[in-house]
C-alpha cells in the first residue's frame, strides 16, 4: 500500500489513508499478529498464520482485520514518512451518509445499520463534509504535530458496541 509512496514523499508532506470503524470492532490482536499485520511486504501478507482461510470466519472478519490493518500499516509507515519530514494518518469513519451508505441502508443490512446509528452517542450518521474536515486538519498545518494516529469518526458507535447498548451479548 504505501511502500509504493517511499519515493514520492515530499518534505513536509501528509497523507490520509481511509480505514473504518469496523477495524475498531476486532477484539485485540496479539503484539506478534499487530507487527506482522503493520509491516510484513503487502505481497506476503496472505501468507500470514492469521490471514488463511481456516482462520477468517466470515466476510466481516475478513474486512475487520484489512481495515485494522490499513491503521497498523499508517502506524509504521510514519516512522518512515517522519524521517522524510512528513506525516501520515488514517481516518475511520462509521457510517457516513453517501450513496453507498444510502444504498446500505435501504438493502437486506439496513436494519441493524439503523440500530447502529439509532443507539449511538451522536444518534445520526456523518457527512462527507465532517470527513473532510478532518482530513483537512490531518493535512494541513493546523495538524502539524499529528501523526501514526487513526482517527475514528463514528458517531459513538464503537464506543456502544464496547460499552452500551450494542455490546454482544
Amino acid at each position: 500500500m504505501l511502500e509504493a509512496f517511499g519515493h514520492a514523499i515530499a518534505r513536509g508532506g501528509a497523507g490520509v489513508v481511509n480505514a473504518s470503524q469496523s477495524g475498531h470492532r476486532l477484539p485485540a490482536l496479539t503484539p506478534e499478529q499487530d507487527k506482522a499485520l503493520a509491516t510484513t511486504p503487502a505481497d506476503e501478507l496472505l501468507a500470514l498464520p492469521m490471514l488463511q482461510p481456516e482462520q477468517v470466519r466470515d466476510p466481516l472478519h475478513a474486512y475487520q482485520l484489512s481495515k485494522r490493518g490499513n491503521s497498523l500499516r499508517v502506524m509504521a509507515e510514519a516512522v518512515r514518512w517522519g524521517k522524510r519530514g512528513a506525516r501520515v494518518n488514517t481516518i475511520s469513519p462509521g457510517i457516513i451518509f453517501t450513496p453507498l451508505a444510502k444504498d446500505e441502508l435501504a438493502g437486506p443490512r439496513g436494519e441493524g445499520y439503523r440500530r447502529m446509528i439509532a443507539l449511538s452517542a451522536a444518534g445520526r450518521g456523518g457527512t462527507p463534509d465532517e470527513v473532510g474536515t478532518v482530513g483537512a486538519l490531518l493535512m494541513g498545518p493546523d495538524g502539524g504535530f499529528i501523526t501514526g494516529n487513526d482517527f475514528l469518526m463514528d458517531g459513538g458507535v464503537t464506543a456502544a458496541y464496547w460499552y452500551g447498548d450494542l455490546a454482544p451479548k
